[in-house]
């Protein structure tokens, strides 16, 4: 049967002589028009191409295999269809040696074929991952050591500057991140010459006009966006019922904005922007909106616009602070400052790299990164004028290959790009490559891919017949018009051009291609041969859960958990949110299959899901897939998670490569220690204690040595003198076997290959078989079998030996190079997939669970002393050394908005390709305390700084579906913490029941009334030490002050925070902005943040919290509800002046937590029998003199006299006292409290 193409998929398939992009969305079919492509080629009766002739690069292997085999099926199709024309048959020969394959591949047949030419040995091998690892490492050991050895003062200044630590891993992971950036490019070295460049000042001394260029395109962008927001409030207030009194206002507040704007069009833009900014930076450019009342006005539209403005003034000072936080002159001042460190930290990488390189040849090694390069080496020269001329080489590919197909365009990087340009006939004026891709789709930054490359073809090249053609694919083939329209609802407002590279418009959107029938109405499904067995039907429902559903139908979900953490404290609930999440999932999953419906692909009608219709995607596996698959399967749901992680912290690994490392070296006293509890020796805490006890002069190897020795006491050394009464028998014997084990390796390492080695380990120990016995023993061993072909790997590589081994190792697990536990599980079960959104892209399936849609973005990349950045280069601090100050340069900034810019819209692209995924249904998960009221209260608005500001997936879909229409395929489920607390129990209850009822029943006959009687007598039990099990072992000390019916203070636990009321006038009063900040704790915090040993003046104090709130350590919130004066008459009270000197001579400690055992009876006097109770607690500061310690607590309570503190504390502070002599041995000679709210010091006793 022919396939039916749509006009834009015949033109992709058709079209010749010429350049061609095909922006190919989510399930458009691009793989099956691409396939087709290559066969018209190939059967062209004018101008036909043999399929070696044709170069086809893929993303991944598998992609390039799947691509083959697509081909010699359709081939031979033609020839079972009686196609029997000679050059059919050639080509189905052809296809096994075509070039269909990955940009990799292709770079190493490019390498074999002339390796003459750049000097290579023909018999170069890749290198193994683990392998390069170990090889950099040594590497860069050795380098460092050169460097610090020359004793260079740049190079140590430097060290200095950016790579504090008590070691060299933030210098070695700076050196080598750089070096990766820049092996992406064409020219590396050129790339490293760029980012020395960014920090050279123009010949006048500015700043470089490059740099100017970027900050006045940013604030541009967010200029803009705060008019458009300036507008929006303006339209509310010339509503018939909104605040005309503040357009004034706003029409000023744009012209402010405006003023900033035209700054940049300016010869010198930072210096007339910064000129330009004062009254914004001063905030004195922004007047008070007008006090005039009306009744006419609507009191929400007036807070609204209010609220608008306020969030346009604050986003103002924003920009301000990024870029005019000092003059120009100032700003071009530091990044002169950072030329030396720029200079050195580039030669650093060249002279790494060259090193690297060296170590490589002397191995004959090549490593992926050396595959382009010397590709590139070998097809294209670099002009004088930066371009990229093609080699003889190239010129002979140019020749061989009629046409360059790239799939996967998006992820394609610089290099890549410059590689297949040049074997294409660009040169020569011929447009020969076909390139197709989904920009939205690009999420492999990680990997340095250029979406941007996309993007420029996208915009360069027309619609209409020309050399540089584009043609567009809207249709989607793979799902439901629903699901495409919540796709759509939601990218059409959080995904345009500014964020996320792409302007998700009509052009961008998807279209329903793909035909499903009618779905049956409920009432017929249930009418179906779909059936549960006796009794198991109530049973599912009480599983269900109240996730309510009426009827199936295919709108997209979002279920959120409200979860608050007070609220779970109070249910005793011990999930984590992550593990109710996936009791929601589990919950919806069995109503899926009870109530659902997907469309059969091999009959075309409806049956009900089964489990491998289902797949949960999330960000990362890391620290899901193992939570969600042991829920699933308690909730008895299978799952398949094919982890990529866990694998070198599994039991039977771990245990056998501590086992190796103590025979590598033996005075390794972990290593020791796991081996000799383990199944291996099976010792116990006390045996250890017995060894070391005995021998406590001697490190823990000979103590186990002459422990071992006396084991065999005719091989004693008689290094070590052993005691007559020790060790004891059953020591003794636990040591005797592994002793001899051991000492059997040990002697065998220097010659037995690692493979030959373990195997030999696992089975004259026994440990294969003894893990084979253990819960798991499956995976156990396929995890055992796994590291044994590692040792195999291993021994193919330049390492050898024991050492050498265990180093690869150490190394894979530095690096995070994890292999993921061995899989066991048929990839064919039927099972719940659980797999990364990354992994999951190019699949689809019927049902689709995106969940941890409110795990928090990861920004680190943007946090470093060092940011990086593909294309503008290096972001460092100007670091004063003498003054021991740093400050962020201008460049840094901007290096910091473009990596912050760039992983959000990486991030967006991520969540389109996991929404994509879904054919029928669509569901989205998260947490979300509060969800009702937050949905209700949350302001929709879409604009760039509002979708700039998000920390989650979360806060785009809330965004987007603020604006939710009626008809808008999203429907939101909001589930209540009571809820599943009471979902818990039902299913714990109905399991039991329905268990109990299966083991009694028995065909034909009636429940056993015994049974039911047994049954009401369970149910009517009751625990007879029901008051002992109310009796809590773990108190705070707060708890125990309120059982004594105290009243708590202001920050503690349990009760509310009372507001500190002070005893002057209210006129006289500072402004303290109490909104949402509790005072108690803002206080708290600032006093154990300050520095002891300076003396305060109020401007000192000033500065210094706004120094806090500047390094995010305290919030604005905080830093606006202290009273200086408070602090300041503290700090000059006599206590305050005991602790400056304390501070000085270092003897003054805070925050100090503590456990303390105490006796039951002191807190339970009604109980007879002893045990004994924890008490923790945090001290807020004490100091130490020279007759004993002094104990300081600060509390803010309102209250009247200093009595009213001292009854109400003094249980606390009592704790307090005990546990600091307990833990310090000295004597608490004062107890005080320092009141706030009295201003004064109090001692208690």
């Amino acid at each position: 049967m022919s396939v039916s193409w749509t006009t834009e998929q015949q033109q992709v398939i058709d079209l010749r002589d010429r350049n061609i992009l095909v922006s190919a969305a989510a399930g458009s079919g691009k793989t099956a028009v691409l396939v087709e492509r290559i066969l018209k080629r190939l059967t062209d009766p004018v101008r036909p191409v043999d399929v070696d002739h044709l170069l086809v690069v893929t993303f991944t292997k598998a992609a390039a295999a799947e691509m083959k085999e697509r081909i010699r099926e359709s081939l031979e199709k033609l020839m079972e269809s009686g196609e029997t024309d000679e050059r059919i048959l050639r080509q189905a020969t052809l296809v096994h040696s075509a070039q269909i394959t990955t940009i990799d591949s292709f770079c190493q047949s490019v390498i074999r074929d002339h390796f003459h030419r750049i000097d290579l040995d023909p018999g170069f091998r890749v290198a193994e991952e683990g392998e390069l690892t170990l090889l950099m490492q040594d590497v860069m050991e050795e380098f460092l050591e050169e460097k610090y050895a020359e004793k260079s003062e740049a190079f140590l200044r430097f060290v200095e500057a950016y790579a504090t630590g008590r070691d060299d891993k933030k210098l070695e992971e700076m050196i080598l991140k750089l070096y990766s950036y820049s092996r992406s490019y064409p020219d590396p070295e050129g790339y490293l010459e760029t980012c020395r460049a960014s920090y050279r000042l123009e010949e006048d001394g500015q700043l470089p006009l490059e740099l100017q260029r970027q900050v006045c395109e940013d604030v541009k962008r967010r200029l803009e966006d705060l008019d458009r927001m300036l507008d929006e409030a303006r339209e509310i207030a010339g509503e018939a019922d909104g605040p005309f009194m503040y357009d004034e206002m706003l029409e000023k507040d744009q012209m402010l904005l405006q003023k900033l704007l035209d700054a940049a069009e300016e010869e010198q833009p930072l210096s007339a922007m910064y000129q330009a900014s004062e009254g914004i930076r001063t905030k004195k450019g922004f007047q008070a909106l007008s006090r005039k009342k009306s009744d006419q006005v609507d009191p929400e539209k007036r807070e609204l616009v209010k609220e608008i403005r306020d969030q346009v003034k604050k986003l103002a000072v924003e920009i301000c602070k990024d870029y005019f936080y000092e003059s120009p002159e100032e700003q071009a001042q530091e990044l002169s400052n950072c030329q030396e460190p720029m200079e050195v930290m580039t030669e650093l990488v060249r002279e790494f790299g060259q090193k690297f390189a060296e170590a490589k040849a002397d191995r004959n090694l090549i490593d992926f990164g050396d595959m382009e390069q010397f590709a590139l080496k070998i097809l294209a020269e670099k002009q004088a004028d930066g371009t990229w001329k093609p080699t003889q080489a190239a010129e002979e590919y140019q020749e061989r290959f009629e046409e360059i197909m790239i799939d996967e365009y998006q992820d394609s990087n610089m290099l890549q790009e410059t590689i297949l340009t040049s074997v294409s006939r660009a040169g020569r004026g011929q447009q020969n490559m076909f390139m197709v891709g989904d920009v939205k789709q690009s999420i492999y930054r990680f990997r340095l891919s250029r979406p941007d490359l996309f993007m420029d073809k996208f915009d360069r090249y027309t619609l209409e017949e020309s050399e540089n053609q584009r043609i567009d694919l809207h249709k989607n083939f793979r799902s439901r018009a629903e699901v495409l329209e919540g796709v759509n609802f939601v990218f059409r407002q959080i995904m345009h051009k500014d964020l996320g590279g792409v302007e998700y418009d009509d052009r961008a959107a998807l279209y329903p291609g793909a035909k499903f029938p009618e779905i049956p109405k409920q009432s017929d499904a249930d009418n179906s041969d779909f059936d549960f067995a006796s009794g198991r039907a109530d049973l599912e429902a009480k599983k269900i859960g109240r996730i309510e559903s009426d009827s199936f139908n295919s709108d997209c979900e979002l279920i959120l958990n409200d979860i608050g953490k007070e609220e779970k404290e109070s249910l005793n609930l011990e999930e984590t949110d992550r593990e109710l999440e996936a009791k929601t999932v589990a919950i919806r999953i069995r109503q899926l299959l009870a109530e659902g419906l997907v469309l059969d692909k091999e009959t075309g009608e409806y049956r009900r899901p089964s489990y491998k219709d289902i797949v949960i995607l999330t960000r990362s596996v890391r620290g899901w897939a193992d939570i969600f698959s042991e829920v699933l399967k308690e909730e008895g749901i299978p799952v398949y998670a094919g982890k990529t992680e866990g694998y070198f912290e599994t039991y039977e690994v771990a245990l056998l490569l501590d086992y190796l490392k103590i025979l590598d070296n033996p005075r390794q006293d972990l290593a020791m220690t796991a081996v000799l509890t383990s199944p291996l020796c099976g010792m116990n805490s006390e045996q250890l204690a017995q060894i070391r006890n005995a021998f406590p002069e001697v490190p823990f190897y000979e103590a186990v040595q002459a422990c071992a020795e006396e084991a065999f006491s005719e091989e004693r050394t008689g290094k070590v003198e052993v005691p007559a009464d020790f060790p004891e028998k059953e020591t003794k014997e636990s040591l005797k076997k592994l002793w001899k084990d051991f000492k059997y390796f040990r002697e065998k390492v220097p010659y037995t290959a690692i493979y030959d080695l373990l195997w030999e380990i696992l089975n004259r120990t026994g440990y294969y078989h003894l893990m084979s016995v253990m819960p798991g023993g499956e995976q156990r061993q396929a995890n055992l079998d796994m590291l044994l072909n590692q040792a195999a790997a291993f021994e193919q590589t330049s390492y050898k030996g024991l050492f050498h081994f265990v180093r690869y190792i150490e190394q894979l697990k530095r690096y995070e190079i994890d292999y993921g536990e061995a899989s066991v599980t048929d990839e064919q079960m039927d099972a719940v997939r659980l797999m990364s959104i990354h992994k999951s892209k190019g699949l689809e399936f019927p049902i689709v669970f995106v969940c941890g849609m409110s795990k928090r973005f990861n920004r680190q990349d943007s946090m470093g002393a060092v940011v990086l950045h593909p294309e503008l280069g290096v972001g460092i601090d100007s670091v004063d050394l003498e003054q021991r100050m740093k400050t962020v340069t201008l460049q840094k900034k901007i290096i910091q908005h473009a990596v912050n810019l760039e992983n959000l819209g990486e991030e967006l692209r991520i969540l389109y390709v996991a929404m994509t995924r879904a054919k029928e249904k669509l569901i989205l998960t998260g947490s979300l305390a509060n969800a009702e009221e937050k949905m209700n209260k949350e302001s929709g608005a879409t604009t760039f700084s509002a979708r700039y500001k998000v920390n989650s997936y979360l806060d785009w879909l809330l965004m987007a579906l603020k604006n939710r229409e009626e008809k808008t395929p999203f429907s939101i489920r909001i589930r209540k913490i009571e809820e599943m607390a009471t979902e818990t129990a039902q299913v714990a209850v109905a399991e039991s029941m329905a268990r109990e009822e299966l083991l009694q029943w028995k065909p034909g006959k009636e429940t056993p009334s015994d049974w039911m009687k047994e049954t009401i007598r369970q149910m009517e039990y009751q625990y007879p030490y029901k008051d002992a099990q109310q009796m809590k072992l773990k108190f705070t000390v707060s708890e125990l002050k309120k059982r004594d019916y105290l009243e708590e203070e202001a920050g503690e636990i349990l009760v509310e925070e009372k507001e500190v009321v002070p005893l002057i006038p209210e006129f006289m009063q500072e402004s303290t902005g109490l909104s949402g900040a509790s005072r108690g704790s803002a206080y708290h915090k600032l006093l154990e943040l300050l520095d002891y040993r300076q003396a305060y003046s109020m401007d000192q104090l000033k500065d210094t919290i706004e120094r806090l709130v500047e390094e995010e350590k305290m919030s604005q919130e905080m830093a606006d509800c202290i009273r200086r004066t408070d602090i300041l008459h503290f700090l000059e009270c006599g206590l305050g002046q005991r602790m400056h000197q304390a501070a000085k001579a270092d003897a003054l400690r805070k925050e100090q937590p503590f456990v303390l055992g105490v006796p039951s009876q002191e807190v339970y006097p009604e109980q007879t029998e002893e045990e004994w109770i924890l008490v923790q607690g945090i001290i807020d500061v004490f100091f130490e003199e020279t007759d004993g310690l002094v104990l300081l607590d600060y509390k803010t309570d309102r209250v009247k006299t200093g009595e009213e503190l001292v009854e109400r504390y003094h249980t606390q502070l009592e704790y307090y006292g005990q546990a600091l002599e307990q833990l310090l041995g000295k004597k608490v000679k004062e107890t005080w409290i320092y009141s706030f709210a009295l201003g004064k010091e109090i001692r208690l006793g």
